[in-house]
């Protein structure tokens, strides 16, 4: 699957990685849907992205947690295009803390938007991808799937549900020629790292990931629908003895 010419809706896309995606698939010539909860951000990304090739994209403010958004957010995008032939979920949060200092507001905080959100566009959207010829759904989780620490043991648990989600609806979605898959990066070089930073969670900078190089993995996902792809294995196996050694 070439990127030119097909509709990717891509959540998340006001800043990080979803935001490089969207640069990079739309300098592509792909038709990307951007949908995000900030509407000032999105509206700078679109207009970058004009300025680099002439098509502004279509910018959706939603907040992915509320089911009700997502099902406006659906409806814009019917009005808009006949099929949908990408939808990456890659909006995402993590609140870095021991579960006992986590307050229940928080934890489901991480669960409405990491497992909830990917549930509800998936849902909202599946109808055009059905429509076209050959979807794809990519699920942005992260090397937190397989290990998880003493301070992000719920935002592990949020990646670890989504990974088994993309597993099970993998096996749904065959029937229907639609491909999903799972993206699972280390660290990376967003404002999502920088907050982790903040709380005292410093990575070293050669572990960290440049958001940019991630986007071109996805690129190349996308072309081959691909099941799964770590960035990098060799992180995971690190993150384990880690945890085998604390």
């Amino acid at each position: 699957m070439e990127a030119a010419g097909k509709t990717i809706v891509i959540t998340g896309a006001s800043k990080g990685l979803g935001r490089e995606i969207a640069v990079r698939l739309s300098q592509k010539h792909a038709n990307v849907i951007l949908v995000a909860r900030s509407k000032n951000l999105l509206e700078q990304l679109q207009k970058e992205i004009a300025e680099l090739t002439g098509r502004p994209p279509l910018v959706i403010a939603c907040d992915i947690a509320d089911e009700n958004d997502v099902n406006r957010m659906a409806t814009i995008v019917r009005e808009k295009f006949k099929c949908v032939d990408v939808l990456i979920n890659n909006a995402g949060i993590g609140i870095h803390k021991v579960a006992e200092q986590m307050t229940n507001e928080e934890m489901r905080k991480q669960f409405a938007v990491n497992v909830f959100g990917p549930f509800y566009c998936i849902k909202a959207l599946l109808p055009l991808l059905k429509a076209g010829s050959a979807g794809y759904v990519l699920n942005v989780s992260s090397l937190a799937s397989s290990v998880s620490f003493a301070d992000n043991s719920v935002y592990a648990a949020t990646k670890f549900a989504l990974s088994g989600f993309s597993e099970g609806l993998r096996h749904e979605m065959k029937k229907f020629n639609i491909r999903v898959g799972l993206f699972l990066p280390g660290v990376m070089n967003t404002t999502f790292q920088e907050d982790r930073a903040g709380n005292g969670h410093k990575v070293p900078s050669f572990l960290i990931l440049d958001p940019k190089k991630a986007a071109g993995v996805v690129e190349k996902m996308i072309g081959k629908r691909k099941k799964r792809v770590y960035l990098y294995r060799w992180m995971l196996w690190l993150m384990k003895m880690k945890q085998w050694f604390a």
